[in-house]
């Protein structure tokens, strides 16, 4: 179907909500020619009595997608506190005598997935937090350091991913994994330079940051101008060849992507000791990783202490711009302040268990991740709503979620509309998966709590997009 043509339907649904019943606009909505193939779920309820409305398929389980990210968010807030803090240290792993450290220097991560993000508000960028330091050794008057920089990031262990997130994923920004050290959001840029022919191989042109024996395979072709990007990076933790195919738009310019840095505890280390050396300040050996270190470690003298914006800040990027790596985060803190296992701080009971103690229904839920990129998350639309009703009291959380018209993924989305300032709704996207689920302030007074997914779709997504668009405009007016 024509994207103008649902354009049309949705600006003739929208000057008869008013008039149309809540279940002639789910009806409408579930049997749109562009849903024809599709999975739909859609449960509607009163906050105030917790009774859901209306609804199609409310109890069927289906992928979640980021959606998901209200679960372990506020599960977070509650088990680990709002003005939780992560914090992260630098420490000398030997004496300090006459300006030389004989022994090593440890970054310690404890888990905080802003350090030196570029995005998050209030937090040092990547240069800053190395120069920060740096600062801390030169002032502890450290001139030579006899043995390695080693970034520890053994406090997650191993497993930064999903058990079950897929391969073409991991190589990008989005499938960064998370570790007990995180550098950056644990991503980089890579850089083309455009050719202007179609079907031609653009060259890579470099990273930003620089990471030392990252290397390319590069399958990518020009495209059509302005087709945008459609290039993936093929890769996965620790490894250090990485496919790169897909498309960019041909052109003249420079085009960037995002990746997932291979080892970001490796990368700290490196970039670390490449501050040291243009500093005048002399490492013997090469810099190195908990994972990878031979040698004893020692925890000595911290030089440095710094810590992460709160939780609650942190759940704010979380949900309002969908940032996998600090979902996966908040799952393994969980699990590590319950005293669960290293090799198991993905295991998402920790999410369960807390739901159950809430009296909440679990039995369409199976939860493999904490962010919803694992396609195979799934719960019902009849659970979700059941519980934002729960959590609708909790206002700090509430203000993670984005509001239509004015913040976070919904900031430019139904502006001028009856939703603007009157949905606040979590986004969750992943393949032929499109979802929504939030709350509806009507202008009657009365929250809605609602959940809709679209699973296996086989229209465009920008089609369904503004199908589910309309329906959240429409839950506003339409009649109950």
């Amino acid at each position: 179907m024509k994207v103008s043509y649902l354009f049309f339907l949705l600006l003739l649904h929208t000057g008869l909500a008013a008039q149309l019943t809540l279940e002639r606009v789910i009806d409408d909505f579930v049997t749109s020619p562009a849903l024809e193939h599709a999975t739909v779920g859609i449960a509607v309820r009163e906050v105030a009595s917790g009774r859901q409305i209306a609804g199609r398929n409310a109890e069927l389980s289906l992928i979640p997608a980021s959606t998901q990210k209200l679960l372990t968010t506020a599960a977070a807030m509650d088990l680990l506190g709002a003005d939780y803090r992560f914090r992260t240290r630098l420490v000398a792993g030997g004496d300090i005598d006459a300006g030389t450290l004989t022994g090593d220097l440890f970054i310690i991560g404890g888990g905080d997935p802003t350090l030196g993000s570029p995005y998050m508000d209030g937090v040092a960028d990547l240069e800053t937090v190395l120069e920060n330091w740096v600062a801390a050794i030169q002032e502890r008057g450290i001139r030579r350091i006899t043995g390695a920089i080693v970034g520890d990031g053994s406090y997650y262990g191993t497993a930064g991913t999903g058990r079950g997130w897929p391969w073409s994923d991991l190589g990008n920004y989005y499938g960064a994994g998370v570790h007990g050290l995180n550098l950056n959001e644990n991503a980089y840029y890579l850089s083309f330079t455009q050719r202007p022919a179609q079907g031609s191989t653009p060259p890579v042109s470099g990273t930003d940051p620089a990471i030392p024996g990252l290397r390319f395979i590069n399958e990518l072709r020009s495209g059509p101008a302005n087709s945008g990007d459609n290039a993936y990076i093929f890769g996965a933790p620790y490894n250090y060849d990485h496919y790169v195919r897909g498309t960019i738009p041909r052109g003249s310019g420079q085009f960037r992507i995002r990746g997932a840095i291979p080892d970001p505890p490796l990368l700290a280390a490196q970039l670390l000791r490449e501050k040291l050396t243009k500093a005048g300040i002399r490492v013997d050996e090469p810099a190195t990783c908990r994972r990878l270190f031979a040698g004893t470690i020692r925890n000595g003298e911290q030089l440095l202490e710094t810590f992460s914006p709160t939780l609650a800040e942190i759940a704010d990027r979380t949900n309002m711009r969908s940032v996998n790596l600090y979902a996966e985060g908040l799952l393994r803190e969980m699990n590590k302040a319950a005293g669960t296992p290293a090799h198991e701080l993905d295991d998402t009971d920790v999410i369960v268990d807390w739901l159950e103690k809430r009296g909440l229904p679990t039995s369409s839920v199976r939860l493999r991740d904490g962010s919803g990129l694992d396609p195979r998350n799934f719960f019902s639309p009849s659970f979700m709503t059941a519980f934002l009703v729960d959590r609708a009291g909790a206002e700090r959380w509430l203000e993670t979620i984005p509001v239509a018209g004015r913040s976070g993924s919904l900031r430019n989305t139904l502006r001028g509309t009856a939703a603007e300032g009157r949905v606040r709704a979590k986004s969750g996207t992943v393949n032929a998966v499109r979802a929504y689920a939030g709350y509806v302030d009507r202008p009657d007074g009365q929250r809605l709590a609602f959940s809709v997914v679209v699973n296996n779709y086989s229209n465009s997504s920008l089609g369904v997009s503004q199908l589910l668009y309309g329906l959240m405009r429409d839950l506003v007016t339409a009649r109950l």
